[in-house]
């Protein structure tokens, strides 16, 4: 890792199951996973998702606001997001019920 690295790692790579039966959720799948990513301040944000089988995704901000929609997603990188002043943000990932897909996301910031 270089001293002058604009790029910084907040999440993964790692592979999430989803729609996988869980009994402690809520209709017993679990088709909505959802990350929390620590961000820094005056950043961007980028997110890769590849996956098995196309799944939704939403990236959105520690108010609850969302950044980003996308449906039926397989391999994908979405970005550059401003990270504004928010110490957090989020990406959520979901299938239609009685669906399932496994998916590998990975985060990072840049410095802008």
């Amino acid at each position: 890792m270089s001293l002058f690295e604009k790029r910084t790692q907040v999440y993964g790579p790692e592979s999430i199951s989803i729609g996988e039966f869980d009994p402690a959720v809520d209709g017993f799948y679990r088709n909505v996973v959802t990350v929390p990513l620590a961000v820094k301040h005056n950043q961007m944000l980028y997110v890769k998702v590849t996956s098995d089988n196309p799944v939704d995704i939403v990236i959105a901000r520690d108010n609850g606001s969302a950044v980003m929609h996308k449906d039926k997603q397989k391999d994908v990188q979405l970005g550059p997001f401003p990270t504004e002043k928010h110490d957090s943000m989020g990406v959520i990932l979901g299938v239609f019920r009685g669906d399932k897909a496994t998916a590998t996301l990975e985060a990072w910031t840049e410095r802008k």
